[in-house]
């Protein structure tokens, strides 16, 4: 009885976190077009988020919103007559952020302090693109792209805490016509790792390059072999090896999420392909978490919809759960980050009104609430459709699913604990309605101590997972 007393607490402290959590779905149109970019948490438990908008048909400009802890706006800074790159925003140190755009071809950087006040402003003597902004151990910061040199080659500026210019380069590699850096980190030694593509008559490949503090190369990496493929970001593991993820073209003729683990020096340790059934997915970019894992935003898309999806993983880099985020229409994922509450905000595209900046705000397992019972997601073909019922719940639960086609699979239901044990399942469960897709059953809950938990539900080639919270 003691040890079962002590399970339920510890349950019961895993459990608070994601009941205290906030979470939302926002979205906003100013422009013709806008197109989310950054997402951060500041030290107020606010956040920050900026993009990309389209004032008329050939001018653009960005945005950069604060938003407090309930997903509303507080104050947005619109800057127009811009190019139509940049809109990436970043924290820095003492709890002040940076905003990245490019003016007349001129890369231009704006820092602002903690209170939202402008700092400084940089402006380069030359132009990019520009694809990533990242904050460094220093108060500066480190913007990555593509800088013209006598060829078009993977590049990085380092801006110093008080905005100069500390240093320049490019990463030339004679072996293809032309490379970017779509993503960037600070490594533990305060080198920096960079990830991106390169392309020549042949094809186009992986790349990545590892500098030293002063941005000099320490090594450099092309990875043939894949199709159509591209790094958008990139981390330093443990044992000082990386994990990269990106898109490459699949054998099923469609783009796969793509993660590719390597060693400290850059050979290649494994590469795995991740995609929900019956679509299509890319990852866009990466975060570190907590408990030394890591969580991966990107988009699933079923071609008549898409969702941003989020990818949890390990310290070595393997799965723990995925999340499909609710929502309508197409909506991608653009950027995440961990939030203080164990969650994590994620900005992104929705293409309501021709176009929208997206910010979601999950638990620490990748849900958004709306109200007390569970948002029901569209009905898709391929997948299946679940809700249950009331959530939180206490002594049972109601679960309803809608299988995809003609599905006459027994269903299988499996139910997990917050530290992932599997506590019930159960296989061959019966449909409600004789020979109808959709099935209902209860679920007797009252012999499970409180706490959150996960309900997956499987049926032939297809499954859905959704939390379940017991009070």
């Amino acid at each position: 009885m003691v040890a079962a007393g002590r399970v339920a607490r510890a349950l019961l402290v895993l459990a608070l976190p994601a009941l205290a959590a906030t979470t939302f779905h926002r979205q906003w149109h100013w422009y013709k077009a806008d197109d989310g970019r950054s997402a951060a948490q500041l030290n107020d438990s606010g956040y920050i988020t900026s993009g990309v908008v389209q004032e008329s048909s050939g001018l653009y400009g960005v945005v950069l919103a604060r938003i407090d802890h309930l997903g509303d706006t507080t104050s947005v800074q619109r800057f127009l007559n811009l190019d139509s790159i940049g809109g990436f925003s970043c924290r820095l140190p003492d709890g002040g952020y940076a905003l990245l755009a490019e003016s007349a071809t001129k890369i231009l950087v704006r820092r602002y302090g903690a209170a939202g006040d402008s700092a400084w402003e940089y402006r380069s003597a030359w132009g990019g693109p520009i694809s990533a902004l990242m904050p460094t151990f220093d108060g500066g910061c480190l913007v990555a792209g593509r800088i013209p040199d006598t060829a078009y080659s993977m590049g990085a500026i380092k801006l110093a805490a008080d905005g100069h210019e500390e240093w320049r380069h490019c990463y030339y590699d004679p072996t293809v016509s032309a490379s970017s850096a779509y993503g960037a980190s600070q490594t533990r030694d305060s080198g920096y790792i960079l990830c991106g593509d390169a392309n020549d008559y042949m094809g186009s490949y992986l790349r990545l390059v590892r500098l030293t503090p002063g941005g000099d190369t320490v090594w450099a990496r092309i990875y043939a072999g894949t199709v159509g493929p591209m790094l958008s970001d990139v981390r330093e593991m443990s044992d000082s090896g990386f994990l990269a993820v990106g898109y490459v073209f699949d054998t099923s003729g469609r783009n796969a999420f793509y993660m590719m683990r390597t060693a400290g020096a850059g050979d290649t340790v494994w590469t795995r392909r991740l995609a929900p059934a019956g679509a299509a997915a890319q990852a866009a970019a990466m975060c570190a978490t907590s408990d030394g894992g890591f969580a991966v935003i990107g988009v699933a898309d079923w071609g008549d919809s898409a969702r941003a999806w989020l990818v949890k993983t390990n310290a070595l880099g393997d799965t723990v759960w995925t999340a499909v985020l609710p929502g309508s229409g197409h909506e991608v994922g653009n950027d995440v980050e961990q939030t203080a509450d164990g969650g994590y905000v994620i900005a992104g595209t929705s293409d309501a009104g021709g176009g929208s900046m997206l910010l979601i705000k999950t638990d620490s397992l990748g849900y958004v609430a709306y109200g007390i019972a569970e948002d029901k997601p569209l009905a898709v073909s391929g997948r299946i459709v679940l809700s249950v019922e009331p959530n939180p719940a206490s002594s049972l639960v109601r679960i309803a699913c809608s299988l995809p086609g003609n599905d006459a699979s027994r269903i299988t239901l499996t139910m997990y604990d917050a530290l992932g044990r599997k506590v019930f399942a159960s296989s061959g469960l019966r449909s409600s309605v004789s020979g109808s897709r959709t099935s209902s059953f209860v679920l007797r809950t009252s012999s499970f101590p409180p706490g959150v938990y996960l309900l997956r539900l499987a049926s032939g080639g297809s499954s859905a997972v959704r939390k379940l919270v017991l009070q």
